[in-house]
């Protein structure tokens, strides 16, 4: 456990989220191998069932996927309207082991350029975990999955010959820039513009910044408009969950889901270490 270090949430703003039913189902998800698959009703994440990756193919396979949704809907009492998911396990994608060692590296380069590590913890967590290689259908590359517009414009080489995205230092700095310069000022007035105080050192608010840090300010801020008005920067976070607006749909509502439950099982691997 000495080995790692861990930037920590304060435990009262943790384990409100920690209760949250999407944040249980995602921890489940990032412990099950991927020859385990949850079934689960989208809106709620009601886990009604685990089965065998081979049981999920052979549904496809036979074209009775839909079907078999809908006797999990009528065991459970559901509409047919309502979503059933069949989600396999990422165990295998989130390597702890891989990500403990680079928290240390990443922590000392965000604190030199003013930025929460948190955030550096929270994007190795999630986007390359076992993979520092990794490229998106989009071109992102590296641990922190940058596209090649945004690596230029914080100083990286990007072309055929060299990628400083595959450079930990460099990527880290350009990381932490764009929080700084980007992410974090965008996240500002979009929890203002929903009725609330930016507090930079809210979980709520860390986990809005990871959303822009994800899809963008333009897409945030139309789901940030569709949610309107708030009580408090909990209830916008998780109604933002459930919120498509422009290109904020599925995979951006479960980003900052992700991030949660991959620190959450994080603190419990570093406790088993």
């Amino acid at each position: 456990m000495d080995s790692f270090h861990c930037v920590q949430v304060p435990k009262a703003q943790l384990d409100f989220f920690r209760k949250q039913p999407p944040i249980q189902f995602w921890q489940k998800v990032i412990l099950l191998t991927k020859d385990s698959c949850i079934v689960v009703h989208k809106d709620s994440r009601n886990m009604m069932d685990v089965i065998s990756a081979k049981r999920l193919d052979s549904l496809v396979d036979y074209s009775i996927l839909e079907s078999t949704a809908q006797c999990y809907r009528d065991s459970f009492g559901y509409q047919s309207c309502e979503l059933v998911k069949f989600v396999r396990g990422k165990r295998e994608f989130f390597d702890f082991k891989k990500v403990g060692p680079l928290v240390d590296d990443a922590k000392t380069i965000f604190d030199q350029l003013g930025v929460n590590p948190i955030y550096a913890q929270f994007i190795l967590l999630i986007e390359s975990p076992n993979n520092p290689k990794a490229r998106s259908i989009s071109g992102a590359v590296g641990h922190y999955q940058l596209m090649p517009f945004v690596a230029k414009k914080y100083g990286l080489v990007v072309s055929n010959r060299r990628d400083d995205r595959h450079d930990f230092k460099l990527s880290s700095m350009a990381a932490a820039k764009l929080m700084r310069d980007y992410c974090i000022p965008n996240a500002q007035r979009m929890a203002i513009s929903a009725g609330l105080e930016p507090d930079v050192n809210a979980l709520w608010f860390q986990l809005l910044t990871m959303h822009v840090y994800n899809a963008g300010a333009g897409n945030v801020r139309k789901a940030v408009a569709t949610v309107g008005g708030v009580k408090s920067g909990e209830e916008l976070i998780m109604k933002l969950w459930k919120t498509q607006a422009g290109a904020f749909g599925n995979s951006s509502q479960n980003y900052s889901q992700l991030a949660l439950a991959s620190y959450i099982n994080y603190l419990d691997w570093l406790k088993s270490q």
